[in-house]
C-alpha cells in the first residue's frame, strides 16, 4: 500500500499504524489542558504575528523573536520559503521528503538530485558540495533525513553552511525530527548559522500533535524572517495551536523521557530486524529504515498493521519501508507480525 505520507488511515479499522512516526508517549497533558482552556478563543481571530508564541520559542531557541517565523505545520513553511525566495534552480538529496521538491515545483524551480546511495547507507557526503559550485540559489538538507533517519555530520554540516555562504545560497535545514535525538544539538545547522539560513523544526511529530498544526523557521537574520513572514496566508497558525505550543515547550522532562525511550526502543527494533534477515541502515530519529522484500507491506496491512512502503521516494525502488518507533508492547507486535510474513 503506498501513500504519498504516513498517517493516512482514516479508511482503515482496527488498525496499528507504523507509518507516522508520531512521539509513542501521546501529546503531553499541559498540551491537551492548554487546548481546551483555548476552546472560548475560537470566536476570536488568532494573533497574526504568534507574539507570545515567539517570544517562548526565542526562549527555547536563544535566539531573537525577529528571526522566528510561525507557520502552519513544517510544510506550510516549506511552500512558504518556496514562493517567498523564488528560486530559479535548487538542489535536493534524495531520498528524502517529497515535499521540499513539491514546493520547490509551484515556483518553476529547477531541481537537482544529489543521490544518496544504498552502498553508503544513504549517508550524505561532502560530494553534495560539488553540486553547490553551479549556479544554485536553493539548498535543502534534512537532519535526520526522512525515510532514512541519518544524521549529517557536524563537520559536512559546516562545509554546506560556508559553501552556500560563499556562494550567496540559501540553505534550508528541515530539524523536525532532531528533537528525538539524545545530543542532537551537536548536529544542529544552528553551530554554523551563516548567509542566509534557515532550520525548520515542528511540534507535530515531537509533541504528538499532529491535528494541532503547528511549525517554525529559525532565520539567521531578520531581514529572512520578514520576508519568509510576508509569504502565505496571514492567519496561518490557530488560537489553539498557538496555545498548544507555548505549552509544549515547558516540557523539559517529557523531551528527556522521550529521547531515552527512542533511543532504547530503535535499538530494540533494530535488534530484532536484523535477526529476521532484512538489511537495516543507522538511523538517530524515531523511525527505522530498512530493505526487504517487495509486497511486504500489503502482508503486513492483512496483520492489522500499517507501515511505511517507501518505493515512492524518489532514488527509492520497491522492498524499502520506513518504520515508527512505538511502545515496547506495540514493537513487539510488529516484529511478530513481521516474522510471520517473513518465516511464513
Amino acid at each position: 500500500m503506498i501513500q504519498q505520507h504516513g498517517g493516512n488511515i482514516s479508511r482503515l479499522e482496527n488498525i496499528l499504524d507504523f507509518s507516522a512516526n508520531i512521539n509513542p508517549l501521546g501529546a503531553p497533558e499541559s498540551v491537551r489542558a492548554a487546548i481546551a482552556g483555548s476552546i472560548e478563543s475560537v470566536e476570536v481571530y488568532p494573533d497574526p504575528y504568534c507574539t507570545e508564541l515567539r517570544e517562548t520559542i526565542a526562549v527555547h531557541e536563544r535566539i531573537s523573536a525577529e528571526n522566528i517565523v510561525c507557520g502552519n505545520g513544517a510544510d506550510d513553511l516549506i511552500f512558504r520559503i518556496a514562493h517567498a525566495f523564488r528560486p530559479v534552480r535548487a538542489v535536493v538529496c534524495a531520498p528524502t521528503f517529497s515535499e521540499y521538491s513539491r514546493a520547490l515545483a509551484e515556483v518553476n524551480c529547477e531541481v537537482t538530485e544529489h543521490r544518496m546511495t544504498e552502498e553508503n547507507g544513504f549517508a550524505l557526503t561532502d560530494s553534495l558540495l560539488e553540486k553547490l559550485s553551479d549556479p544554485v540559489d536553493m539548498c535543502i538538507v534534512c537532519t535526520p533525513n526522512n525515510p532514512t533517519g541519518r544524521l549529517i555530520p557536524p563537520s559536512i554540516m559546516e562545509r554546506i553552511a560556508w559553501k552556500c555562504q560563499e556562494n550567496g545560497i540559501v540553505l534550508v535545514c528541515d530539524e523536525c525530527f532532531l528533537g528525538f535525538v539524545c545530543g542532537g544539538e551537536e548536529h544542529s545547522l544552528r553551530s554554523c548559522f551563516c548567509g542566509s539560513s534557515i532550520i525548520l523544526k515542528a511540534f507535530t511529530k515531537l509533541y504528538a500533535m499532529p491535528g494541532i498544526r503547528l511549525g517554525y523557521a529559525v532565520c539567521s537574520s531578520k531581514e529572512i524572517a520578514v520576508r519568509l513572514q510576508s509569504s502565505g496566508q496571514f492567519w496561518s497558525v490557530s488560537g489553539l495551536a498557538q496555545r498548544a505550543g507555548i505549552a509544549a515547550l515547558g516540557e523539559k522532562e517529557y523531551l528527556r523521557k522521550t529521547q531515552e525511550h527512542i533511543a532504547e526502543e530503535r535499538s530494540f527494533l533494530a535488534g530484532e530486524l536484523s535477526a529476521l534477515g532484512v538489511r537495516v541502515f543507522d538511523a538517530a530519529a524515531n523511525f527505522l529504515f530498512f530493505r526487504g522484500r517487495a509486497g511486504l507491506c500489503e502482508e503486513m496491512l492483512r496483520e492489522g498493521i500499517l507501515i511505511r512502503d517507501c518505493q515512492d521516494y524518489s532514488g527509492l525502488s520497491a522492498g524499502f519501508y520506513r518504520i515508527a518507533v512505538r511502545t515496547r508492547d506495540e514493537n513487539i507486535r510488529l516484529i511478530a507480525a513481521l516474522r510471520r510474513c517473513i518465516n511464513g
